[in-house]
Formats: C-alpha cells, structure tokens, sequence
C-alpha cells in the first residue's frame, strides 16, 4: 500500500501546485460575487481533479493487474463519468433537475452493468434476522442512496475543509473495515485527500462540483462493496451513523424550502455548517462539524453494540443545535400571530 500513499501524494501535489494555470485553462474559475461567495480572488475548482486523477489511474493499473478486473473498471468509469458531469456543473452550471436525471442515468447504468453493486438487505446490530430487498426496489434504494449522498456532499461542499474532511473520515472508517484488495484504492484517496485538503482549507482551491460527484459515487460504491463482503462486522445502521449528519441535513433543507414556496435546490444560508459557523466561528464549527461525525462513528466501530444509542444521539444533539438556532424567530412569528391582550381602560 505504500506505493500507492507516495503516488496519491506525487499526482494530487502536483495538480494543486498548478491549480491556477489548469482552472484557467479549463475555465473552471470561481469567480467572487460579493453575495453568496466571498472569497477574495478567482479560485480554482480543481480539487476534485487533484483528489479523483491519482485514485482513478490507480484504478486502470489494479484493473490490468489483480483478478478484480471488472470491479475496478466498473468503480474507474463510473469515477470518470461522474468527475465528467461535475465538471461540466462547474463550467455551465447545470440545472438542478438535469442534474439529478443525468446523476440517476449513470447510477442505473453502472448498476444495470454490475448488479452486485446493489444494496440488497440489511443486518442492523439490534436485530437479529436479517431483511432483505427485492429486485426493483434494491435498485431503487441504491440509486437512491448514490444520488443522496452526491447531493448531500455537494451541500456540505460550502465551507473549505468541510466535504474534504467529511470525505477523509469516511475513507478511514472504510480502512477499518475493507478487504485487503482496496488497500491500495483507498491509500491512493486518502493521501490525495489529506493533500487537497491542506491547499483547499487555506483557501488555494476549491473542490467543486467535479469533486463532490466524483468522490461521493466512489466512496458510495466502495461502502456498498465493502458492506456486501463485510457484513457481519459492518451493519447497516453503522453505514447509517457515518452519513447520518449530511444526509439528514440535505433533506432538512429541501423539505424546508418547500415548505417555503422555494425549490429544494435553492442556496440559502441555513445549511448545518452556517448555522455552526454562526454560533462559534469558522474553524470551531469546522471541527465540531466533523467531530459529530468522527467520534460516534469512531465508538460504533469499536463497539457494536453502541451503534443505535449513539444515533438517537447525534439525531438528539442535530436537532438542538438546530432548533435552538431557530428559536428565537420562531417565538417571533408566534407572537406577531397572538391576539393583542392589551386591555381598554
């Protein structure tokens, strides 16, 4: 595995000391508005390309290289299809409906083409049998589940450090539990993570919307492979406990907006991280952020047993840091609503 930390490190390293020239070259530049990005110069969206090229090549040489030939090029194409798509968001800023469609097309092409990728039951720590799912509705509910968490990502994808970290703790949380064949693979991402991550939190790049699709359909696939070799260590709701926070969050904030009249993909400032962000600071809410996710998941792993207690807690701490966030327009709205009680003289 060792080779594949030093390539992830040589590739990823390279590509971020050249993120400026390649933007530009691409025309993937971020470019300040003064509203909703605040940055302070054009920044480069290519921590996706510096996160996903070296895990991809890795992919073509295991793919030549190992008796998991059609696993690695199924993961590979879907990697480059879905970097191709985000890249693509990035320069002309697709809709959210044809994202979504084009999103769910390549889900169910590379599902249609390897059906062992599919999630096809669940064994929870607190019950015994296990349960399993249909045809059609395995394929409805991975599809789902990809979909999901490429949303999810590319929602949390709006502080620096924040969808990186996210990313770096699933795959760690991955090496606990992997067969020894995804070593490499998951080397390879972790070291062009923690690379792209260093350039991305002081603000020398971005990684935009080739990153958030690229990485969340292979850290999807890698988690459902693992959970299909490694199910009787790795339960479902353990899975669940890991993405619990950007999941939920993402559906909090499109149910939200429509209940306001607006689209479920309108931007807003009301996403987790902001409301962190508000009551401490950037850094603080950066790290509470991915402490909420590292330490439960962290306990879960080593004790099983703990997995259920601690959702019901991360959910229980989610909903006060959110609701006491709300609260006071809240009480706002309820008194503006009241009968005046004043009393004639």
């Amino acid at each position: 595995m060792l080779w594949s930390i030093i390539f992830g490190i040589v590739v990823s390293l390279s590509i971020c000391l050249l993120a400026s020239p390649i933007g530009s070259a691409i025309n993937i530049m971020d470019i300040p508005d003064g509203n909703r990005k605040l940055h302070l110069k054009p920044t480069p969206m290519v921590g996706g390309i510096a996160a996903t090229l070296p895990v991809f090549l890795v992919m073509c040489f295991l793919a030549l290289s190992t008796p998991f030939t059609p696993f690695y090029i199924t993961i590979g194409v879907a990697l480059f299809a879905f970097l191709l798509l985000g890249l693509i968001d990035d320069r002309n800023h697709l809709r959210p409906f044809l994202r979504l469609t084009f999103s769910s097309i390549l889900a169910l092409a590379v599902l249609f083409i390897v059906p062992a990728q599919q999630v096809t039951f669940f064994r929870f720590s607190f019950l015994d049998p296990v349960l399993f799912l249909g045809g059609l509705w395995s394929l409805v509910f991975t599809v789902l589940c990809l979909v999901g968490l490429q949303n999810a990502l590319n929602m949390a994808d709006g502080r620096n450090g924040l969808a990186i970290g996210l990313l770096l703790i699933w795959t760690f949380l991955l090496f606990g539990y992997s067969p020894p064949h995804l070593y490499p693979v998951l080397g390879t991402l972790s070291a062009a993570l923690a690379v792209t991550f260093i350039f991305n939190i002081k603000g020398k790049l971005f990684l935009g919307d080739s990153g958030t699709y690229g990485l969340s359909i292979t850290i999807g696939l890698l988690t459902i492979h693992t959970y299909g070799l490694e199910f009787p260590s790795l339960y479902a709701d353990a899975i669940a406990l890991w993405f619990f926070i950007p999941i939920v969050d993402a559906l909090r904030l499109m149910l939200f907006r429509m209940m306001d009249g607006r689209s479920p993909f309108s931007p807003d400032a009301d996403h987790f991280h902001h409301i962190l962000e508000r009551r401490l600071s950037h850094q603080w809410g950066l790290f509470l952020y991915l402490i909420l996710v590292l330490i439960p998941a962290g306990i879960g792993w080593l004790f099983p047993a703990f997995i259920l207690p601690l959702g019901v807690v991360v959910f229980s701490v989610y909903c006060f840091i959110v609701f006491s966030a709300h609260w006071d327009p809240i009480v706002r709205r309820l008194r503006l609503r009241l009968p005046s009680k004043d009393i004639a003289p």
